[in-house]
Order: structure tokens, then sequence, then C-alpha cells
């Protein structure tokens, strides 16, 4: 049997309302060459095992619901391809995404990884969304990279370059060479993985938008907790990695200092209007001693306390 060329996984726990148009957008890719791993992280809602009565290609994979990282490494333990990609059950790719990432692999062995920006996904006025055809671009004009965005760009990494899970691509090379997704995060695993990544292998993103990202209230950025993951993340990164790239680019101390500054205002500033009071001002007094909007800091620690 021949083996798939790409192989594309996508996590999902009680994601029937959106699933099929994530489903859709893959299955019907110009560039066919692939499998479809569904890992069905311990849903309740529908009986996932029908999803792989639509395609050949497509299988489907159970958990007991272990997490979206277990049920990626689920997904990359059981795949075939010689490159991985990744979707979300609720968000969807553009037509052509697939074989622009492909081609520009071949034309640049070096690359270990292709991603690239996506659109934001808002809801409607009634809480719903559009169709995602309705909100289709054509990505197969995608054929260069962005040049700001691409390279060995650990220290863009730390400095706040977003890599979109839903747009990556990666060689199954560089995943040995740095393992699967940490299991015991249960916020920013994929930052984290991407982090490795940049340390392994260059990292270019194309030059136009790949994939639509649903924005609702399960959406990753929309998550509160009283710990500063991405704080915490930077702050390990700097310490085992330092500020510097393989290539030769570094980031200034101070630079990083004043990342970490804006990392923890926004941290307060998301549980003042939305969580804590006590977190938002231990935020603030953090962002403060990074020497970040000073004044704003103290403003919202005094009024803090009266919120």
């Amino acid at each position: 049997m021949m083996l798939p060329r790409v192989s594309v996984i996508i996590p999902v726990r009680n994601g029937k309302d959106y699933l099929q148009e994530a489903l859709d957008s893959v299955l019907q890719q110009s560039f066919s060459n692939l499998e479809l791993l569904l890992v069905n992280d311990g849903s309740t809602d529908d009986d996932y095992d029908r999803y792989a009565q639509q395609d050949a290609r497509l299988r489907v994979l159970h958990l007991p619901g272990l997490g979206v990282s277990r049920a990626r490494n689920a997904g990359l333990a059981q795949s075939r391809g010689e490159l991985l990609a990744f979707l979300d059950a609720d968000d969807a790719w553009f037509p052509g995404k697939l074989q622009a990432q492909v081609d520009y692999f071949d034309q640049h062995p070096q690359v270990g990884v292709v991603f690239g920006p996506f659109v934001r996904w808002w809801a409607q006025a009634d809480g719903s969304f559009a169709p995602a055809a309705a909100r289709m671009q054509d990505a197969s004009a995608c054929t260069q990279a962005d040049p700001e965005r691409s390279g060995w760009i650990y220290t863009r990494l730390l400095n706040g370059l977003l890599v979109g899970m839903n747009t990556a691509v990666i060689r199954r090379s560089v995943y040995q060479a740095i393992g699967g997704f940490n299991e015991a995060m249960r916020q920013g695993e994929d930052y984290d993985f991407w982090l490795k990544a940049s340390r392994v292998a260059p990292m270019h993103s194309l030059n136009g938008p790949l994939a639509l990202y649903r924005i609702h209230g399960a959406s990753a950025m929309h998550r509160l907790s009283a710990d500063n993951h991405l704080a915490t993340l930077l702050q390990a990164a700097a310490m085992r990695w330092g500020l510097e790239t393989l290539g030769g680019q570094r980031l200034p101390p101070g630079a990083f200092k004043q990342r970490l500054g804006h990392v923890y205002f926004d941290h307060g500033y998301a549980h003042y209007w939305h969580g804590s009071q006590t977190v938002a001002r231990t935020a603030f007094w953090d962002a403060l001693r990074h020497g970040h909007r000073p004044l704003r800091c103290l403003a919202y620690i005094l009024l803090s306390h009266w919120r």
C-alpha cells in the first residue's frame, strides 16, 4: 500500500457542531495524497466512527479524554506521512493550502516547518458563524516566504511571533528530533512545540493566509488561568537555550525584558476585566518590575483594590 505523503491530525472533543467544515476543508484540498487522523478524545455528543464512512483516507482514533496534547501525540504516533499537519476541529483550511506547502517543501529541502498567517473567524451578532465556504480564500498563490517571519526564528518566537497550529506543516524528521507535545502542559503546549522546532530547523512562513481560526468562548485565546503560563514558558526557554538562534540572531536582554513585561501586563489586564483582581494585581506588579507602562500598571494596581 502506498504511504500518504501528508498526515493530517485533528483532535476533537464534543465538537460535532463545527467538525464537518474542518473535515471538508481537508478532504477537498487539491493535494489529495493524504491521510486524516481524527482523534476523538472522550466525546459524548456524537458517534465519531461514522465520519470514517465519508472518505477512505479518514481514520478515527479513540481516547478516554486525556487532553489535546495527548490526542495530538496519539495521532502523530499512528501517522504514516513524511509531512505532518494539524487542524483543530472548529477551524478550516483554505483551498490550495496543502499543495502550496508541499510544493514549498519540495523546493526548499532545508526547511523543517512551513506555516503562514490565519484569518480570525468572528461570530456574527446572533452568535452564529458565517459558513466556512463564504469565508474561503485561495491559498494556492502563497508560493513565497515572508522574510520577516522566516528562517531560524527562535528569537522571533521569543519576541512574540505566532505560529498558527492550524497553518503549520512539519517534516517528520523534525518531529522525531523534538518529540511530541508536552502532555503536562495545560496551556501553551503549541508554543512550546514550535520553540523546540525552531532550535532544530529553519521555519518559513508563506506570504498569505492559509486557514480560518474560529473565535468563540472555547477558543484558546479566551481561556483564563491564574498561572501565567506564557511568562513561565518564555523564562524556561531563555534559561534552556539563551537568547540567540542557531543562525546567529540575538534578542537583546532589554528586548526580552520588555517582552516579559508585556506578557505580564496582558495577563493582568485579562484578569482585571474577566478574572481575579488578586491575580491581576500581582501581574501588574510583575509588569511594573519589568518597566512596562509604569503609570498604567500603578493605576490598575490601585483600581484592583476597589473593583
